[in-house]
């Protein structure tokens, strides 16, 4: 763990507001961009960010100094993410209507429509896709995390992130073919 994260880590648990807000600072565009790539929709993922930094507002005296920082809080966000997940599959498959993504207001419309663009592709290639599936998906092949950092953040086997990474790609070739962007 670097230093840094210790010393600010060791003050938050101890009450300085302080040193959270730091840790929040340098750490939200990491937490942001990853709820984003899992869930495909900005405010979902704003809502996680949010989410995230409260559970670890609540839980940073269980953290251990031992292991990086980061992992930990790819954890917290997995989880996060994961849970709503589970939620929007439910109601997938109770109803076939399909979730219309809503961008929030935004002064960049070069940036809101990059993210729109992307939270489509993403949206695309991975509706459908079983919460667990779309956890390692997005971790491997967005996030670009390793197969042992994903089956730590996930508490899987390597092999079952292998697993359904397989199931993933092999999921999302089919609907891409089906869509006609591969042959």
């Amino acid at each position: 763990m670097c230093n840094k994260d210790g010393v600010l880590i060791n003050k938050a648990v101890s009450g300085d507001l302080d040193a959270f807000q730091q840790i929040v600072q340098e750490h939200q565009t990491l937490v942001y961009r990853s709820a984003f790539r899992i869930l495909a929709d900005e405010e979902d993922a704003r809502d996680a960010t949010q989410e995230c930094f409260i559970r670890v507002w609540k839980n940073l005296y269980t953290f251990d100094a031992t292991k990086r920082f980061t992992t930990w809080l790819y954890k917290i966000i997995v989880n996060v993410c994961y849970d709503e997940l589970r939620k929007a599959y439910r109601r997938r498959k109770r109803s076939l209507n399909d979730r219309e993504f809503s961008l929030a207001d935004q002064c960049d419309i070069e940036t809101e429509t990059m993210n729109a663009e992307l939270a489509h592709k993403i949206h695309l290639v991975s509706e459908g896709l079983k919460p667990r599936q779309r956890m390692v998906f997005a971790l491997r092949d967005l996030q670009g995390l390793d197969m042992h950092d994903i089956a730590e953040i996930l508490g899987i086997s390597v092999s079952a992130v292998k697993s359904n990474l397989f199931y993933a790609r092999k999921n999302i070739r089919e609907k891409m073919r089906k869509q006609g962007f591969t042959t």
